[in-house]
């Protein structure tokens, strides 16, 4: 028997099968869709492959064949469906086949020979084991100098427990550095007895359909006849904020459910969308495997087989979800439709949607998109008839959408008031207090400061890796780059001049939950932001611990704007959104409006009315307005016209190529080369724009320039683009890297 091969490697020229022996012994095993070890070349070491295809014996076959050397895995995860996919993906998104694939396999998959065995204490807890105030004379007085253990020591002070892989992951900090720290006396090390079921931990009750509203059972009815015909088709339910798209959600799983058929529910986040996901769990109990990244390797493996073995008939989780082992599917959701995280910033960077879009074409399932801001391409479609278009525009319980109103600052600068804290927000704030109603204050900035500056000489404090100022964190009195993660003590002197007048500009999470405790020393206060809820389940205690305990503020980041539902909320406060407008991108004008009409959907989303504060420099925005009028409709008539007048989606499609390297000069001769060979026999049916660096040039000591194509891309292009890679591969130098994207989120 001959076994067709697919190297895993990352060279293009080797993207295609080889052809191998199946020896006598795994003649058993082998199966399309197992990875396997192989020799291939001439390296002394086993390569992985997959196998994509079994044949007979070639009579007289023109090379001598070698023979598997083993199979790696006992369950295959890789249908010929899912080869097709992966065909699919790496065409279209610029990768190699076995890039695709490696979405589709459990994760944590690893070789078995391989040199980087599983930690078996990586589903350990660390905390502290000396005390925060000697740890901080230990820092104070040099007795700790690196930066990293700084880092790690700091943030442990400020959480209970933390396991070994969040930290890890979450701080990119190394295991060499908490074993320091361990050798050093600083923390300790316990094994975890047991991993916590997430369902069972959800503890809950068992619930049944409600009766829809009118809107609800039309939207229902409406897309379970294309359900019950088994046919294709892409909808939209374009609702306002709590009105109840979840319910319709749940209900047509269920008519997917009575028909034999399975379901796909993907969230942006599962720790950010939690009650969405309890709601679930309460309707259809464990017929629901829930896959995330906050889950141990082990647990999300033990999800796989659960899924590959027919266990379950539903599966909700993230981005990574789509490419979960389900057969049958019959429905695939996707809430909150607009998020940027369905966009893969690694590669491959493939779109969500798309592939989503593509499983339901070849299932004969229906794609369902809810958001009450969906994407600008998104709602184009659905108002031109090439997706349903359903409108949700009440909110269920007869709530009523929040007052909202703009706060002009120019107002009270005038006044005299310097505090990032408008004169109306903190009379509103008060007024809450008094009422023990809850408030939610977004700033999309965490940290205390945005950056530091000498006032002397004008410097900057820069990351030394990447092309941005390193934020400044009061709390650990540490500069971090939230980029590379460098990091470095709190400098007090200027290393240019010498100076000491060191100022802060812009406002962080931090600096205006201590500016709070100043204006309201009584009032209860959580921040919830990148720093807070590193540690497993960091997020939903953070919100259990806001709803439960009636606590006064809650101050966030875009983590805040998510599907969080809190009946005692009736006041959400925007800061920071000058800096919101100002983000320089085809895209940030959509991404401005959707998180300030998203976090403002907070509140009042149960009987009591909600207001909403948004403090602002620029109050006639045309953002800012369709925020004010509650009108995405308002928004969207504008901003088709911007994308139409200056050539962006949906209107056009982009590539991006970015060339990168640790030398500046090679990249730009790279980026050269590759704008030369693409313009090579343009008939003028794509616009290859000059090379141009990124708003951040340099990011993790590698430097970028990009090179961008817009064209309405086509089997024609897109075979022309391939054919210049090809010729560019050829001739670029060593040490640079191409990358492209299709459609990017960000230029």
């Amino acid at each position: 028997m001959i076994a067709k091969i697919l190297i895993n490697t990352s060279v293009n020229s080797l993207n295609k099968v080889y052809d191998y022996i199946v020896p006598e012994h795994l003649i058993n095993e082998v199966e399309i869709g197992k990875r396997v070890h192989v020799s291939f070349g001439r390296g002394k070491n086993l390569e992985e492959g997959l196998i994509v295809k079994l044949e007979d014996d070639v009579e007289n076959p023109k090379y001598k064949l070698k023979e598997i050397d083993s199979i790696l895995d006992d369950i295959s995860y890789i249908s010929p469906e899912r080869l097709k996919l992966a065909k699919y993906i790496a065409y279209v998104y610029f990768c190699n086949v076995y890039d695709a694939i490696k979405l589709m396999l459990p994760p944590g998959t690893k070789s078995k020979n391989s040199s980087k065995s599983l930690d078996t204490r990586k589903d350990s807890l660390v905390t502290l084991a000396k005390s925060n105030e000697q740890i901080m004379q230990d820092i104070e007085t040099n007795v700790i100098k690196s930066a990293k253990q700084i880092q790690l020591l700091t943030f442990l002070m400020y959480n209970e427990y933390v396991l070994i892989n969040d930290i890890i992951d979450g701080l990119s900090i190394s295991r060499s550095v908490i074993n320091t720290a361990e050798k050093n006396g600083y923390i300790k090390i316990d094994k975890v007895e047991k991993e916590v079921d997430f369902l069972k931990d959800l503890e809950v009750e068992k619930s049944f359909p409600l009766k829809p509203t009118d809107e609800q059972k039309y939207i229902i009815d409406s897309i379970s006849q294309y359900i019950y015909d088994e046919e294709y088709k892409q909808c939209l339910i374009h609702g306002v904020t709590g009105s109840g798209k979840t319910e319709v959600y749940l209900q047509l799983i269920e008519r997917v459910l009575t028909q034999g058929r399975k379901a796909i529910v993907l969230v942006p986040e599962i720790s950010l969308t939690y009650q969405t996901v309890e709601r679930f769990v309460s309707r259809f109990g464990n017929d629901i495997a829930i896959l995330h990244s906050k889950m141990t390797i082990a647990k999300r493996k033990e999800e796989y087989k659960r899924i590959k073995s027919g266990k379950v008939n539903i599966v909700i989780g993230a981005r990574s979800a789509i490419f979960a082992p389900l057969d049958n599917i019959g429905l695939i959701i996707i809430d909150e439709e607009h998020d940027t995280s369905y966009y893969s910033q690694t590669k491959p960077k493939y779109s969500t949607k798309d592939i989503a879009a593509y499983i339901c074409k070849e299932s004969n399932a229906v794609l369902v998109l809810g958001s009450a801001t969906p994407e600008i391409s998104t709602y184009n479609k659905a108002i031109n008839g090439q997706i349903e278009l359903f409108e949700m525009k009440n909110r269920a319980a007869n709530a009523k959408l929040p007052k909202i109103e703009l706060i002009d600052l120019k107002d009270d600068r005038i006044m005299g008031n310097t505090s990032s804290i408008s004169i109306a927000l903190k009379e509103t704030i008060k007024n809450n207090i008094e009422n023990k109603e809850q408030t939610m204050l977004f700033l999309n900035k965490r940290g205390y400061n945005s950056y530091l500056t000498c006032k002397t000489c004008g410097y900057v404090f820069n990351c030394p890796n990447c092309d941005v100022a390193m934020t400044y964190h009061k709390s650990n009195n540490l500069l971090l780059c939230h980029y590379c993660s460098h990091v470095e003590k709190n400098i007090k002197i200027c290393p240019k001049c010498g100076g000491e007048d060191i100022s802060s500009y812009q406002l962080g999470t931090e600096k205006l939950e201590e500016e709070l405790k100043e204006a309201f020393p009584n009032a209860s206060i959580l921040r919830m932001d990148a720093d807070t809820t590193v540690a497993r389940d960091s997020q939903q205690k953070i919100l259990d611990k806001f709803k439960n305990e009636n606590i006064d503020i809650l101050i966030g980041t875009q983590m805040i704007s998510k599907g969080h539902d809190m009946p005692n909320v009736t006041l959400v406060g925007i800061i920071g959104t000058d800096a919101l407008l100002a983000m320089n991108d085809f895209s940030s004008s959509e991404r401005a409006f959707s998180n300030i009409y998203q976090v403002s959907g907070r509140a009042g989303r149960s009987t009591k009315e909600g207001k909403v504060l948004i403090q602002t420099s620029d109050p006639s925005n045309y953002i800012l307005e369709a925020v004010e009028n509650n009108s995405y409709i308002e928004f969207f008539n504008k901003e088709i016209e911007y994308r139409k007048t200056f050539g962006y989606p949906p209107f056009i499609d982009i590539l991006l190529f970015e060339i990168s390297g640790q030398n500046l000069q090679d990249v730009k001769k790279d980026a050269e080369k590759l704008y030369d060979i693409l313009n090579l026999n343009n008939q003028n049916e794509y616009r290859v724009f000059s090379p141009k660096s990124p708003y951040i040039q340099k990011l993790n000591n590698r430097f970028r320039i990009n090179v961008m194509i817009k064209a309405r891309l086509n089997t024609k292009i897109y075979n022309d683009v391939y054919s210049k890679i090809k010729i560019f591969n050829t001739k670029k130098l060593k040490n640079t890297s191409l990358s492209i994207t299709k459609n990017p989120i960000f230029i």
